[in-house]
């Protein structure tokens, strides 16, 4: 009995300390050839965009229902112009803020980057929650007609680029 409680006591630690989260987001991009536009959805957990915007803009606010809605997108959509930089054929591009709701672990956000004409290089600078998780993974799922492309961004290599054959 007592072998095992001493296992127990060097085991539990041990395996407290090699779980860990994971920080991850997904971001959906396609370009719509009808309305000349990008069409972005980005899904991230929301506890922790809350504790990104607690640590950069007010330890007060919250990623739920019961915060003003209103200053939430406000701070969804300052946050998300410094970390998420679209480009096309190497011209920086506006995003356009659409608004979010909410699903059971994760703030589902959209935006829109209109009047694309022509694009040759679709780039996506991704750096989503970077700067509060090294360990943070951003996947970026980019289409554009039949062209389809996956890309896993981290804090060393936070750009995804399509290139497009003519």
């Amino acid at each position: 009995m007592k072998k095992l409680i001493a296992i127990l006591l060097v085991a539990i630690p041990l395996m407290a300390a090699s779980a860990h989260k994971y920080y991850f987001s997904v971001t959906q991009a396609d370009y719509d050839t009808q309305s000349k536009s990008i069409k972005m959805v980005t899904r991230v957990f929301y506890d922790d965009l809350e504790k990104v915007f607690q640590e950069r803009y007010d330890p007060s606010i919250k990623v739920d229902k019961s915060y003003d809605q209103k200053k939430l997108d406000g701070y969804i959509r300052k946050y998300f112009k410094q970390k998420l930089i679209i480009k096309v054929n190497g011209k920086e591009q506006e995003l356009q803020y659409l608004g979010h709701k909410d699903e059971v672990d994760y703030v589902v956000c959209f935006i829109e980057v209109k009047e694309v004409t022509n694009p040759k290089t679709i780039e996506i600078e991704n750096t989503l929650l970077m700067d509060l998780f090294p360990d943070q993974k951003n996947v970026v799922h980019l289409q554009v007609g039949s062209t389809k492309k996956s890309y896993l961004l981290n804090k060393e290599n936070d750009k995804a680029m399509l290139k497009l054959s003519e």
